[in-house]
């Protein structure tokens, strides 16, 4: 089928007048849709690309799949992300632009209700057991705390205790092995909520709980990255190896369990490395089960990271400041990245400016999306946005300069629908005023002085006794590894030490850390930005590792249906960890911050006032972002894959299927888009297949190129010893198995077997689905005819001349005469290989 007999809407680009002297512009040219994953991006909004480097500014380079590595903190590569080589195949041939849209896990309001009974209704994951117990039925987020060794052996006393790590067990429970904490050198063979002490060296010996009494393994774990026992490296790091056994990787391969969080910044604060330290296992959870946690992310689409509320500085009265009550002005919000924002960026507030005139009252200042990693002597602003202001009728107006529309889905209509007054100038961020701001009625000379810092879980303090009740408060359960019930006070916690010796210890959520001299920086102060310190020690140039875990949601009531992030009201999280502002630096030589400062009337906006700090150059804050996350299920290499669908499969009982369908009727509106392709690489579900194929045909001028099942099993679907299986058809049962489906359209087009390529980035080789190819095939005939025919058979050896727009090495079966006869007979569209 020619392109000419496709219906094309409204591609035309018009001119405001007709002069002969003026070329008038062309109408864009009209290219594919690819729906897929990748590493970063706007998700489940079509977002239109003209070039591979432009993609691969917005998405992401390809990957090949078995990335390895810290998968929890650093990202999951495990799975090739089949739709950024379609891209790639496409965009080489440069002719015409593409439009990529990114998946991101999504449910409807049916299928997070049912995420408890049915958990692949709902998006997000949660470990198989959710109740902070013991024996088969025990599972969850198990913290590792720590503080530093008492000197005297007693804890007579108030101590704290840091969470240092944060352990989930599918099965099982987490304890400590050693000798007991106090003046009686007891070992214990293992223990939860007890007291242990480390080696001289910091060294633990953590035992790792299966659902029986004799399953059970022991790890020499250590919380100082430069140590050889470092936790990181001493635990496993990958959820998908405690997915069934023989799911993925082979059964040598299975875990129960995976290290989530570790927070070795705050012991490498605390100077708790290389020394004698206490620790203790305490369950991270709130409810009389422990189930509501970190553990348990189900029912949490994908949710956008946030950074703010940004707030003014304090106009009245130094000693009656409080931060909590300082005017909220606007927050950021991400524009549809997910987790990636939060653990890839963060945003610096700089060139604060009072004003200097009499007629208008309104100061100025920049917005910075920075890289996580950069320093603030070697900056790496991704996006900035110069001479801001709060005035909502200037051109500056700060939400004008950066944007604060935002789409939604909507369940009825089907259809993603529009908010919002201004265009989004930024591809990161959208920003949300505080009413009061942009309706003119706060006070014009109000700057963003600070911000409030993310919400954490409300600390615990707890008494240690020799007691035979447990009791939990918070998000902390205790015990000696059996669950605890409320607290109704809410105010204490059984600790169990030596056998009685009374102590009190509270027990402490991380945060970031804040800059506290400006001379850490730079011996040029106005250099330093104040707020969070993203750098390993004060005084270096080293980023810390895993900054993003304190910046994580805590448990799935923060999640929203909205896509944004909230705080519940319940005592179980603290409303934000701390509260930073300009209003807290204090001295000259050198600029320090001092929190509360301000309320004792010695910073240097409480002497001085704010103005003199700004005309001092000490301007600047950075800020971070928390509460991204992508909505996925964490143990599978493809969250998205074809195996988590069955054939029954609806959108109130799966949440991949239902992404999958948000993702497709999005694009099936030729008034809202362009195409004239569609293609979900990898995707194998013959009901979303046909859908795709039903949606082209209404549209009357796209192309549906759709993947067969079974035609090759990728080790992300299935893992398979025997690789001669992976082969999961022939063509005959494949042509057999279309014709059942009484697919009798023209809009729809595929092709068999898969194809192997090499990744250009990692000399990688793999297999990739046919529909990859066929988009390169497809881009290089029209760049070569300007028009592009019926899809049809094509041989390995014109695929490896270029014609599909990444290298082709291989096919994954060899057809012979018969076979491409056979595959011609079902409209199925072979790939043949010849010497």
């Amino acid at each position: 089928m020619p392109v000419t007999s496709f219906k094309f809407v409204s591609p035309g680009v018009f001119v405001n007048e007709i002069d002969n002297s003026y070329t008038p512009q062309e109408a864009d040219a009209i290219g594919p849709v690819v729906i897929g994953r990748s590493t970063r991006g706007l998700a489940m909004q079509p977002i239109k690309v003209q070039s591979y480097s432009e993609f691969v500014e917005m998405f992401g380079d390809t990957v090949p799949g078995n990335g390895g590595g810290d998968v929890y903190r650093n990202g999951n590569y495990q799975a090739p992300m089949y739709g950024t080589y379609a891209a790639k195949a496409f965009l080489n041939a440069n002719v015409a632009p593409l439009t990529y849209v990114r998946l991101l896990g999504q449910e409807t309001s049916v299928g997070s209700a049912a995420g408890g009974s049915t958990p692949a209704a709902a998006a997000g994951w949660k470990t198989d057991n959710v109740a902070l117990s013991n024996g088969a039925s025990a599972g969850g987020a198990y913290g590792l705390f720590i503080a530093p060794s008492s000197s005297n052996g007693e804890f007579t006393g108030s101590f704290a205790m840091e969470l240092a790590a944060v352990i989930y067990v599918q099965s099982g429970s987490v304890q400590l092995s050693g000798t007991l904490a106090g003046p009686v050198t007891t070992n214990v063979v293992k223990a939860s909520s007890t007291l242990v002490e480390s080696d001289a060296s910091g060294d633990f010996k953590l035992v790792i709980n299966g659902p029986t009494s004799s399953d059970f393994k022991i790890f020499t774990v250590n919380l100082d990255d430069d140590n050889k026992n470092y936790i990181r490296k001493a635990l496993n790091t990958n959820p998908q190896l405690a997915s069934a056994a023989g799911a993925f990787y082979p059964t040598s391969s299975f875990e129960d369990y995976w290290l989530g969080e570790s927070f070795e910044q705050e012991i490498r604060d605390m100077n708790l490395g290389n020394t004698t330290v206490i620790g203790m296992i305490a369950g991270i959870g709130s409810g009389s089960t422990g189930t509501t946690g970190p553990h348990n992310m189900k029912s949490v689409p994908s949710q956008e990271a946030i950074a703010g509320w940004f707030v003014g500085q304090d106009l009245g009265t130094a000693i009656n400041y409080n931060p909590a009550n300082a005017k909220k002005l606007f927050r950021l919000i991400g524009r549809g990245h997910g987790e990636w924002l939060s653990k890839n960026c963060k945003v610096s507030i700089a060139n604060l400016r009072q004003s200097n005139t009499t007629t208008d009252e309104y100061g100025t200042f920049s917005v910075l999306i920075r890289s996580i990693t950069d320093t603030d002597v070697n900056e790496e602003i991704l996006e900035r946005f110069d001479n801001c202001t709060l005035d909502p009728t200037s051109p500056n107006y700060i939400a004008k300069l950066i944007g604060d529309r935002y789409e939604r889905w909507d369940s009825t209509s089907r259809t993603l629908k529009s908010y919002g007054d201004f265009p989004n100038l930024s591809r990161y961020i959208r920003i949300e005023m505080n009413d009061d701001v942009e309706a003119g009625a706060t006070d014009p000379v109000l700057l963003p002085f600070g911000y409030q810092g993310p919400p954490v879980p409300a600390n615990a303090v707890g008494i240690a006794a020799n007691a035979s009740t447990v009791q939990d408060s918070k998000m902390i359960t205790l015990g000696t590894g059996l669950p605890g019930y409320t607290d109704t006070s809410g105010a204490t916690l059984d600790i169990s030490s030596s056998w009685g010796i009374a102590a009190t210890a509270s027990l402490n959520f991380p945060s970031v850390r804040l800059l506290n001299d400006a001379l850490d920086v730079d011996t040029n102060q106005t250099k330093a930005y104040f707020g969070m310190q993203t750098m390993r020690e004060a005084t270096g140039n080293k980023v810390q590792k895993g900054i993003s875990d304190v910046h994580r949601l805590w448990y799935a009531g923060m999640g929203a249906s909205s896509g944004i992030p909230t705080i519940p009201t319940a005592d179980v999280l603290s409303e934000f960890a701390y509260i930073f502002t300009m209003d807290n630096v204090s001295g000259s030589a050198p600029y320090t911050y001092l929190s509360g400062s301000r309320t004792a009337g010695t910073s240097y906006s409480a002497v001085n006032g704010y103005e003199a700090l700004l005309n001092a150059d000490i301007n600047r804050f950075t800020a971070p972002f928390w509460g991204g996350f992508d909505g996925f299920d964490i143990t599978k290499p493809d969250p998205v894959y074809n195996g988590a669908m069955t054939s029954t499969s609806t959108e109130d009982d799966n949440y991949v299927y239902h992404t999958y369908t948000r993702a497709i009727e999005t694009v099936s509106d030729p008034d809202y888009i362009n195409m004239n392709l569609l293609a979900i690489p990898g995707l194998t579900n013959t009901s979303l297949t046909s859908m795709m194929i039903e949606k082209c045909e209404e549209r009357g001028d796209a192309l549906a190129l759709i993947d067969l099942p079974d035609v090759y099993k990728p080790s992300h679907e299935e893992y398979l010893a025997d690789k001669t299986q992976r082969i999961g058809t022939t063509p005959v049962q494949s042509a057999n198995s279309l014709k059942t489906r009484r697919i009798d359209s023209s809009y729809g087009a595929t092709f068999y077997p898969w194809v192997q390529t090499v990744d250009a980035n990692t000399s990688q080789i793999l297999w990739v689905p046919p529909t990859v190819a066929m988009m390169g095939v497809l881009a290089s005939s029209e760049a070569s005819s300007a028009v592009w025919f019926a899809p049809a058979g094509f041989n390995r050896g014109g695929l490896t001349d270029g014609a599909a727009g990444i290298p082709i090495s291989g096919v994954s079966e060899r057809l012979s005469s018969k076979d491409r006869d056979t595959l011609y007979d079902a409209r199925i569209n072979p790939i043949a290989s010849f010497p």
